[in-house]
């Protein structure tokens, strides 16, 4: 080859590279047009299809604080919003109607509706980690009553809700979550349960309503997780203290406008013979006295005990079941979900309850009124008297309670007549 020839071929090979090397600055700089991917298109973590593929959605105005970076995060928030009683914190646990207008195809308007439903249906778990009066909890907190145990993250799931295939689906959703707490000092662990979390800009967020297990709400609608003094007698509506006791004389009530009938000499006694102290509840013996006046006081006299199970808001009966596991509070909790209360406090005027003191279709029990008027009973005339109705073995009942002393009457309506319980005498050792 010549020297022209090779000059040639010089000159071609530079302007070879020079286009080379235009054509990839014009690449880097205008964007080359990546190829189709065989893989699955951007996901959302829900799926909605209120609005047209079309119909994009506005951007948020203010970007959401990132937090719960990891799902396990969530859990951990959650719990100490609640037992630090952080309404802030709790309600940004939640999916927020701007976030969610942003993963699903929903308008603003809908969005907001939503979610407001998510956060308003999950309000019962707020409430009853709330006590009424601060001074009502224990010194410390809840958090010296309850242990985050553990929160227990569902299987990762994508776009579809299918459960994702690593490597190949974005984790965007997890359901099936709960959120495990332990009660200190014991083996119970109850169980709030968090159906969705989904994964937003600003980190997971809970996406439908949570509930929690019947045994935790129990707790904590008894008010066991409440301070123990609580139960003293300075502070529970009615004294309890070993010695104390109640005495009522039995007598037939006469029909209203009737002539009274006369003083019956039957008695029964309420004694309270023992005291089971645990933390949030105690196991209350009383010894019951009936003397039959019609007999002598050596054939007349019938004792009997029972028991009741205490706690901070409710009065259960307690049957042999019951005191045989006084030391597990996880039995009990159970058995008083079956049992209906005789008490609910504080008492308030409407107030019907049922099993686990909750209102239902049929309630065996209502605080129908409270008498201002003083009402005169042997022992007293005691004021400011809840009459209490219920349905009982015998009948109908009618309890008047005295906050501070206790039950001064009671009236029985059954298939033979009336019989009337008037306080006679009482001791309450504070």
């Amino acid at each position: 080859m010549g020297w022209r020839e090779a000059g040639v071929f010089r000159r071609l090979e530079v302007l070879r590279v020079v286009m080379v090397m235009w054509l990839l600055l014009a690449c880097f700089v205008c964007g080359c047009e990546r190829s189709v991917s065989d893989g699955p298109p951007p996901l959302r973590p829900l799926v909605y299809t209120e609005l047209p593929p079309a119909v994009d959605v506005e951007p948020d105005a203010v970007a959401e604080k990132v937090i719960n970076i990891a799902p396990e995060d969530l859990g951990y928030a959650l719990f100490h919003a609640l037992v630090d009683h952080d309404r802030a914190g709790y309600e940004s646990m939640f999916i927020s109607g701007e976030g969610l207008s942003q993963l699903i195809r929903m308008n603003r308007e809908a969005a907001q509706r939503e979610s407001g439903r998510i956060l308003g249906e999950s309000e019962i778990l707020w409430t009853l980690f709330s006590p009424a009066l601060k001074a009502e909890e224990p010194i410390g907190g809840l958090s010296t009553r309850l242990r985050l145990l553990e929160f227990r993250v569902g299987k990762g799931r994508n776009l579809a809700g299918k459960i994702a295939i690593p490597g190949q689906d974005e984790v965007v959703q997890h359901w099936g979550n709960e959120l495990r707490i332990e009660l200190i000092g014991t083996d119970k662990i109850f169980v709030i349960r968090v159906p969705k979390i989904v994964k937003t800009g600003g980190g997971w967020r809970i996406a439908e309503v949570v509930s929690l297990d019947n045994t935790l709400r129990i707790y904590l609608e008894a008010g066991m997780h409440l301070k123990t003094d609580l139960l003293t007698s300075e502070h529970y509506p009615f004294p309890l203290e070993v010695g104390n006791y109640w005495k009522y004389r039995i007598e037939d009530a006469s029909l209203e406008g009737s002539e009274p009938l006369p003083h019956s000499e039957s008695t029964v006694t309420h004694m309270i013979s023992e005291i089971v102290h645990r933390e949030g509840y105690w196991i209350v013996t009383f010894e019951r006295t009936y003397v039959d006046g019609t007999k002598s006081l050596t054939e007349g006299a019938e004792v009997s005990r029972y028991s009741l199970l205490v706690t901070p808001r409710m009065v259960y009966p307690c049957a042999r079941d019951c005191r045989n596991h006084v030391n597990s509070i996880g039995y009990l909790l159970g058995y008083i979900l079956r049992q209906t209360p005789v008490f609910v406090f504080p008492l308030e005027v409407g107030r019907k309850w049922n099993e686990a003191g909750r209102k239902a279709n049929h309630n065996r029990y209502e605080v129908r009124a409270r008498h201002e008027e003083r009402i005169v009973v042997p022992s007293g005339a005691f004021g400011g008297a809840y009459e209490i109705f219920g349905s009982i073995e015998e009948g109908r009942e009618s309890r008047y309670f005295v906050p501070g002393t206790g039950t001064i009457m009671r009236v029985v309506r059954s298939g033979v007549g009336q019989k009337r319980e008037v306080l006679i005498r009482y001791r309450l050792i504070l």
